[in-house]
């Protein structure tokens, strides 16, 4: 089990996956004049996988935060790449 250390940075990170997500979803990615649409398919997929997997963790199941972002960001990331 990591440390609680350790789990603040897996949130911190999730939490980039989930600002990216929403940014190329909502067209705000400030770099997405210089990628195609599957480039970014392909970093929403990225990040969607990254962020059902660190769900899948004990560490993850075992936390009282809010997990609302997350869930939401792989439902908006998921939709996107269909």
């Amino acid at each position: 089990m990591p440390t609680e250390s350790q789990i603040a940075v897996h949130f911190d990170t999730m939490d980039a996956s989930v600002d990216l997500i929403n940014s190329i979803v909502d067209g705000t990615y400030r770099y997405l004049y210089q990628i195609d649409s599957t480039e970014a398919k392909r970093i929403v997929t990225a990040n969607t996988d990254h962020l059902e997997w660190q769900a899948s963790t004990d560490w993850y199941q075992d936390s009282t935060n809010d997990k609302t972002a997350y869930d939401n960001a792989v439902t908006a990331g998921k939709a996107y790449v269909a």
